[in-house]
């Protein structure tokens, strides 16, 4: 069943649905999307072979802000029950073997040592991409923010230049099948918001645009602060409280300075018969005028007589 519905979706998100004019335009400016549908559509025509974990490099683009978050309970499935489901992999152009989907499925393989069943087969960048958009589309509920950064990968690693940009934005919203205007906003809430503060966070699942979008805004009028702000994050609450108290946080009236004590702005000290008077620049003329007037009344009073 999650095979059909996999193909199911895929297939729209390569086009296969009546095209109006705006797929038109789409399959002229991505001709990688057609052979992305041939490759993805021909994995179950390939046998999967084991193949040792530690051969199979990580992608550029990450779907998940982190994999191994939950993973024990795979890790036991399949230990009891075997790998059920292969992982797809890619040769890329250096001849190295890396991981298209399955990425939890690889981890788990890695932790307990054993091989895992995968599927290898020819994929340009461009086809990768599409096809990990689309089966994670189908297997799992990945949350907004972990599909903003999806998207920001993907325009990062594939829209380099001006001329590039535009077909990255294509890959995108093929994959994750959205709407074309969402792809800009999801990119920049995902490269607006500091990596740091998003990772404090976490997926917030069941969290959308709105909240992210929010705290996108916060974090543009002072990066710096959002920062900090990480680093106060409680890290025992769920994903979605997280967010709220990053939002509260941001928020909030920054503190104002707090003003220094009289005592602190002037600094006396004494060696010998040497009295060092250090003050804040704004207060020297009034202090100098303050000694000069005790010092004259001292004099005047005949206090400088020693006792």
């Amino acid at each position: 069943m999650a095979r059909k519905v996999f193909g199911d979706s895929l297939k729209n998100a390569m086009g296969k649905t009546p095209p109006s004019d705006e797929d038109l335009d789409v399959k002229r400016t991505s001709p990688t999307v057609a052979r992305a549908q041939a490759s993805v559509l021909e994995e179950d025509k390939h046998a999967t072979r084991l193949i040792d974990p530690t051969a199979i490099r990580m992608s550029a683009v990450m779907d998940r802000i982190d994999p191994s978050d939950g993973l024990d309970e795979l890790v036991s499935s399949i230990r009891e029950h075997g790998q059920k489901v292969p992982v797809l992999v890619r040769r890329t152009e250096d001849g190295a073997l890396e991981i298209v989907y399955g990425r939890r499925r690889l981890l788990a393989c890695r932790q307990l040592g054993q091989k895992v069943r995968a599927t290898v087969m020819e994929m340009t960048d461009e086809e990768a991409l599409i096809a990990q958009g689309v089966e994670n589309n189908a297997r799992q509920d990945p949350s907004f923010i972990e599909r903003a950064l999806f998207v920001a990968g993907i325009i990062r690693e594939l829209g380099k230049t001006d001329e590039t940009r535009k077909n990255a934005q294509t890959i995108a919203y093929r994959a994750l099948q959205i709407d074309e205007s969402l792809v800009s906003r999801m990119n920049r809430i995902a490269t607006g918001i500091p990596i740091e503060l998003i990772q404090a966070i976490g997926p917030a699942h069941g969290v959308g645009r709105r909240v992210w979008e929010k705290l996108f805004r916060l974090c543009e009028k002072d990066v710096a602060r959002a920062r900090e702000v990480a680093g106060k994050i409680p890290r025992n609450i769920p994903g979605p409280d997280r967010l709220e108290a990053a939002v509260t946080l941001l928020t909030a009236t920054k503190p104002s300075t707090q003003k220094t004590h009289p005592s602190e702005r002037v600094m006396i000290s004494r060696k010998g018969n040497r009295i060092t008077i250090d003050v804040d620049a704004d207060l020297v003329p009034r202090v100098e005028e303050a000694v000069r007037k005790l010092v004259t009344e001292l004099l005047d009073r005949g206090q400088d007589r020693p006792e």
